[in-house]
């Protein structure tokens, strides 16, 4: 049972990946919410492609990993079209610290082109790995019934992937039963990245995400969940 009263705010901030995945930011924006994330010392910042190199720049030294997303939000794209885009993000971010947070092809998943869905999860996973990072692969949960999630998280460790993780956040989130069903068909050697439920994101939701087994979470609402959770546990240790 996860035990809450080590999730001092430190620790808190280091399970998030803030992000900024709008298509309408400017790179001022960008930039302030890079500063947000030095603030907080949080564990990545996710942007879309064209903000890596910007945001790994503003990062250096810090040790927060810039956040790769390839194929987003849909992953539909062919493999061949996510290699290339996998290899210029991580020539961008050039040795410094980072991840990729890619999207399965969910209609293959579906289809039950477990080849195709597998050797596409690999090819990005073998970019990653050979940059010295991980990769995360992101299954859309809200799309899959309880079987195919244990079939994509099957197939993901098989791929090589470091992670699952739920959502992208523009098709709907996951339920804790989604959260649960990941990690019980995980090895322990594979991590469980929650993300996607948006502005419903609240302390007490992640509270929840963690008891069910996430080691990450991933939300645009991370610096008021770090503030908040961090007082709530304060005030409920020091009562005893």
């Amino acid at each position: 049972m996860f035990d809450f009263k080590q999730l001092t705010r430190e620790k808190i901030a280091s399970l998030m990946d803030f992000s900024n995945l709008n298509p309408n930011s400017t790179e001022a924006e960008i930039l302030k919410d890079c500063d947000v994330a030095i603030a907080y010392n949080f564990k990545g910042f996710h942007v879309n492609p064209i903000w890596i190199k910007t945001v790994a720049d503003h990062l250096e030294g810090t040790g927060i990993e810039t956040g790769i997303v390839i194929s987003f939000p849909f992953g539909t794209n062919p493999t061949e079209v996510k290699v290339i885009e996998a290899k210029n993000a991580v020539t961008a971010l050039n040795h410094r610290p980072g991840v990729i947070d890619m999207v399965s092809n969910v209609g293959k998943l579906r289809g039950g082109d477990y080849e195709y869905y597998k050797k596409d999860i690999e090819a990005i996973v073998k970019i990653a790995h050979d940059a010295d990072i991980e990769c995360k692969v992101i299954l859309e949960v809200a799309f899959l019934s309880d079987e195919e999630i244990i079939k994509a998280c099957q197939l993901s460790v098989e791929a090589g992937a470091d992670w699952v993780k739920t959502s992208t956040g523009r098709h709907g989130g996951p339920t804790l039963q989604q959260v649960e069903i990941m990690r019980k068909n995980t090895p322990p050697s594979m991590k469980v990245k929650v993300a996607g439920t948006g502005s419903f994101f609240t302390p007490m939701v992640v509270l929840g995400c963690l008891f069910a087994g996430a080691e990450r979470i991933g939300t645009r609402n991370a610096p008021m969940i770090v503030d908040e959770l961090s007082e709530i546990i304060q005030n409920i240790t020091s009562e005893e």
